[in-house]
């Protein structure tokens, strides 16, 4: 990769609000069981959504910090960028969720909304995923299962200076791939260990999940997709080359990962996927309003938690349909102008789009 490759004409804010939104209405189909919103879980994978975060995370994480003027500089853009937010859903959850509980202000004030605060707060979610007597009746009590997937992130944010360093002394092929060898060895070996049973999974969501399958959906066995990210970076001035066969060889795999593999080729399909639709045709500044896509899906979980609590989801399914999507939308764009907006570093290119932008 050139130094002044410029990648600001890019899709990848669009595709994100994609990914966002798919994560969002496959929960509003798990989390109701209303059989009517099925399609949303035959068709919408949040696997792939996930995962696709990851990619391009890799991206633009491992872009930031070579352009960062230190380390130090590094960490605070992306503390501002995603602990802001994570910090007010997190504690507005906490309080506004009070009167949803079954449980007396004393009883639920006590050490459980502290576990619950201190766990949250620090990216544990899964030690403390519900508050006391919240969602109680509902199917699943966390408040917000989305967030599994921000201790991930951090741990990329934590590792990426250390992958920086030993590329720089060893070589970015060296290190990136030894470190996507060993992701894929952790990730598919623990697949491979699920296939022969085990014990329920620990502190998830997901009560069909095994031991094995949720510690191979942990941050090593995540990697490979990050690193798929930081390779599409290193290689772009090459890869932007050959969009067409890049099209064709994604499509290839994803019909073979599909109908055979079972999985086992989706980092590749998914790459391709983020690189084509990222870069190949410019859809135009799709986030000049704002990226509402990290809003969207912080807040969607507890949001249709609520609802369903209510009793809307039970009592007209089109009006539970309605409501989620019009409140996360809006708690998205109300999310990015009073909350993430305002703590982005002055170099970040939201901040420099608004100053661009006509008055």
């Amino acid at each position: 990769m050139r130094v002044g490759t410029d990648f600001s004409r890019n899709n990848l804010d669009c595709l994100r609000l994609i990914l966002a939104s798919i994560v969002a209405l496959f929960h509003l189909y798990v989390l109701s069981g209303i059989s009517a919103f099925s399609v949303f879980g035959r068709y919408l994978s949040p696997h792939f959504a996930v995962n696709g975060f990851f990619v391009i995370s890799g991206f633009l994480i491992y872009r930031s910090y070579t352009r960062s003027s230190s380390t130090r500089s590094y960490f605070e853009k992306r503390a501002r960028r995603i602990y802001p937010a994570y910090f007010t859903i997190v504690m507005l959850a906490a309080i506004a969720l009070c009167p949803l509980s079954t449980l007396p202000l004393s009883q639920y004030f006590g050490m459980g909304f502290w576990k619950y605060l201190g766990a949250n707060l620090l990216f544990l979610n899964f030690l403390a995923p519900s508050l006391p007597g919240v969602f109680a009746s509902n199917s699943i009590s966390a408040v917000n299962g989305a967030l599994w997937t921000l201790k991930i992130e951090v741990a990329f944010y934590l590792l990426v200076p250390v992958m920086h360093h030993l590329c720089e002394h060893f070589g970015a092929r060296k290190i990136i791939g030894a470190i996507f060898i060993l992701s894929s060895a952790w990730k598919y070996g623990f697949a491979w260990l699920a296939t022969m049973g085990g014990s329920p999974a620990l502190f998830s969501l997901d009560r069909s999940r095994t031991f094995y399958e949720q510690m191979g959906a942990q941050f090593p066995g995540q990697l490979l997709y990050f690193c798929a990210g930081v390779l599409l970076l290193l290689y772009f001035d090459t890869l932007k080359l050959y969009f067409r066969s890049i099209a064709i060889l994604t499509a290839a795999l994803f019909l073979l990962d599909h109908w055979l593999m079972r999985g086992t080729l989706d980092v590749l399909w998914i790459s391709g996927l983020i690189f084509v639709f990222g870069f190949w045709r410019y859809f135009g500044n799709f986030s000049k309003y704002g990226d509402f896509s990290y809003g969207i899906y912080i807040v969607h979980f507890p949001i249709l938690q609520t609802l369903i609590a209510l009793g809307l989801a039970r009592f007209n399914p089109v009006i539970f349909l309605i409501a989620g999507l019009s409140l996360i939308s809006l708690a998205g764009f109300l999310m990015w102008h009073l909350v993430e907006n305002r703590f982005l570093a002055s170099s970040s290119h939201y901040r420099q789009g608004l100053l661009k932008r006509p008055a």
